[in-house]
């Protein structure tokens, strides 16, 4: 009869180890929401990037504010360093932290080719980029036709600190395009290139 208890007890212990194990094993994947994070652009890359909003009046104000992470490629809340603002949402405005230059290169015409070094002459006079003409803007408005077209070879510059040496975080957008359609709702499709020098 102990034979029979003793047997039990192991086959009872053989059992709980591997149950045990197996459950370990099954898991043991506890990195998966890491894998499916917002991608970010590397240094020295490039992404294309916008967005879709809608107004129900085309007022400046009517559009609200978007917020836009540059580092995440997305819409954002918190963290971004920078908002899309006024007429079809078309400014691009410094979020708190962050400082918006411009520059104007003639001799490049995609936001790819652009280094630290030609950033060297960025004017951080602006805290905004929108409609240019009275203001120095980074897109033209045609009253007559009412198209946006960007205003060409003119880059926002994004950096946590005006002295790009010692910034730790540098985007140069270029805007490609704003589309407004509709008669209510009314609808803003801005689209840009960024790369992220830091």
């Amino acid at each position: 009869m102990k034979q029979n208890i003793l047997k039990s007890m192991a086959a009872f212990a053989f059992l709980a180890l591997t149950f045990t194990a197996c459950n370990k094993s099954e898991t043991a994947e506890p990195n998966l929401a890491l894998e499916q994070e917002t991608a970010v652009i590397p240094v020295g890359g490039t992404a294309t990037g916008g967005f879709t909003n809608t107004a129900t009046t085309p007022s400046a104000s009517g559009w609200g504010n978007v917020g836009y992470s540059l580092f995440d490629n997305a819409v954002s809340t918190s963290g971004n360093e920078v908002v899309f603002n006024q007429n079809f949402n078309g400014n691009i405005t410094e979020a708190n932290g962050y400082n918006l230059g411009y520059i104007d290169l003639p001799s490049v015409s995609n936001v790819s080719a652009i280094t630290l070094a030609n950033l060297s002459t960025t004017n951080w006079s602006v805290t905004t980029l929108g409609s240019n003409g009275a203001v120095i803007g980074w897109y033209n408005y045609n009253s007559s036709t009412r198209t946006i077209t960007p205003v060409a070879n003119r880059y926002a510059v994004v950096a946590n600190n005006t002295n790009l040496s010692t910034a730790t975080e540098v985007f140069v957008v270029q805007l490609t395009s704003i589309v407004g359609t509709g008669t209510g709702p009314y609808h803003t499709d801005v689209d840009f290139s960024t790369k992220r020098l830091k």
